[in-house]
This record gives C-alpha cells, structure tokens and sequence, in this order.
C-alpha cells in the first residue's frame, strides 16, 4: 500500500486536499494507495468541506507500506507513522529542505516554491491524462487549497503556474462566487474557538534568529472581530512560550497585521520590514504568508552573514 499523508501537529487544506487527490490519482492509475493523517484538521478545512462525499480514508498504516509525503519536506514534522527508510516520493512547495530530498530521491523530491501545493497535484493529473477524471468534489477541495494558500490568488507568493490551476479547477465547478463563501465559512469557523483556531495554526520550529520559534497565522475576512478577542491571543500563545508572533491575514484590507508582544521581537520585526509596532500590532502594506515571512527572513539572514 503507498500511504499519501503530510504533517504531525496539524492538515490544513493544501495538504489535506492534496493529500486525497494525489491518492486518487494513484489510484487511477492502477497504484493501490490511500490519504491517510494522525493531524488535527484547522480551520482552513471548514465544515462543508469535511462534509463532502470524499475525504481522508480510515487506514491505519503497516511496517511493508510505503509513504509519499505532501506539504511538508522536514522529516522533523512528518506525520508519527511515517517510516523514512519507506518515503518513494515528496512533494512540496515549502524551501529549504531540495537538497536532502533530491540527493534521496532524484526527481521523486518535487519541491518548488509555489503558491500551493494542490497546483502541483493539478499539474500532475494532467501530465497524466487524468485532468477530466477530477470531479466537481476533488476540484472543491483543491481550488480551495489554492485560495487559502495564494490569499485568493492575490498574495506575492502566486505564481502563473497557481493561476493556470485554479482556473481549470473553477471551470470544473463552475462557482464564480466560491472564493467569497469559502473565506467567510472559514472565518465563522475561527470565531465559534478562537483559541482552537490559534493551536491548530501554530508552527513550533526554529528558523533563525530574525524570528521567533513560535509562528501562528490567522487568514480572515475581516480583522476587527479577532482583535476584539486580543487577550485569547495573548493567552494562547503565551502558554506556549513567550517568543512569538501572530500573522493575522485581513483579506478585506489586503494587508497582514504581525502581532507581538516581547520587545525582542518585536525589535527583529521593526528591523525585517522597516516598520514600527504600535500597540504590539505591526501593519504591513500588503498579505503575506507565513512561509513568504520565512523565506524574507532566511534571505535577510543570508545577506547579514555575507556581509560579515
């Protein structure tokens, strides 16, 4: 059996979506194969969507399966039951781990930074022959993967490649309104548990010394009703530890709010992006995604240290 599964702490859409498309596709193709995950789904997979008539299969993995992972390329992160030793394929657009992966497995290691992964999975279905084998549900849960994940196509990270995909995919369900319902069902899902929505969506993982280990981001329609809730914030992650930082992604303002409280930080922030906190709140000019602040900062490290 190919087990098709992503990352430990928690699914979000891309992986999930991808996940269950790229075992379909597997299996359209004669390989016997399941989306299998131990992770706690977040609010990027709102309840319509785990509703649909397709989704992750009730599998419990064995010693003999072998593993293709999805939306996550370090092995720190894969999900409990993965086996390395029985990884034959990793896909990816999260940079920093290619070369560890193509050494391992030659072109089996497809990672590039895109805007979403579930575009590569689309691409696949097509270098395949199977593009009109994808059903009106399977292109629900991947142009949703691309939405979340490009910021309904408009964050920097969106590439013509995340175009090309969603457009086939809207084509399939034929919902030129979807991008809006999703994004507010999203939305309402992060309002009924704040506090559940900030754990599901924070990444514990040492980048450099720019930013702090502990990452959470929110993507909402509209910011107001979340800072209302600001002192959840606080204690959420708090509890976790005291080096942290909050993307919160407003859709309506197109700009990502960065929310900090320790002063070091906060410091680190001000210095990356030229700006100033007021209020703990930093007010950027644009989205950004998490993994888009990840890379600006590992490139501003880079060029401290080539600079010394």
């Amino acid at each position: 059996m190919i087990v098709v599964t992503s990352g430990s702490k928690y699914i979000d859409i891309d992986a999930y979506a991808s996940c269950i498309a790229y075992a379909n596709l597997l299996n359209l193709k004669g390989k016997e194969a399941k989306a299998v995950s131990s992770a706690k789904t977040n609010e990027s997979i709102p309840s319509s969507l785990l509703k649909l008539n397709i989704g992750l299969d009730n599998y419990k993995p064995s010693k003999e399966d072998e593993f293709i992972i999805i939306d996550v390329s370090n092995k720190a992160f894969f999900d409990k039951f993965v086996n390395e030793d029985k990884i034959i394929e990793v896909i990816d657009h999260h940079v920093g781990y290619e070369e560890y992966w193509r050494n391992k497995l030659q072109d089996k290691a497809k990672i590039e930074f895109l805007g979403s992964v579930a575009t590569v999975i689309v691409e696949l279905y097509e270098k395949e022959g199977f593009l009109y084998e994808i059903t009106k549900e399977l292109a629900i849960l991947l142009i949703s993967a691309i939405l979340d994940n490009t910021l309904n196509l408009k964050a920097k990270v969106t590439s013509e490649r995340d175009i090309t995909a969603y457009e086939k995919l809207e084509s399939i369900i034929q919902d030129r309104k979807y991008p809006e319902k999703y994004f507010l069902e999203c939305q309402l899902q992060i309002n009924k548990d704040l506090k559940l929505a900030i754990e599901n969506d924070t990444k514990t993982e040492y980048v450099n010394s720019i930013l702090p280990p502990i990452f959470s981001q929110l993507t909402i329609w509209d910011k107001e009703e979340v800072l209302r809730d600001k002192d959840i914030i606080y204690t959420v992650l708090n509890n976790i530890g005291n080096k942290w930082m909050l993307n919160l992604i407003c859709l309506k303002d197109g700009k990502s709010y960065v929310i900090a409280q320790d002063l070091e930080v906060q410091k680190n922030l001000e210095k990356l992006f030229n700006k100033k906190f007021n209020a703990d709140i930093m007010e950027l000019d644009s989205v950004l995604l998490r993994k888009e602040i990840m890379k600006i900062a590992q490139e501003e490290k880079n060029m401290i240290k080539e600079n010394n």
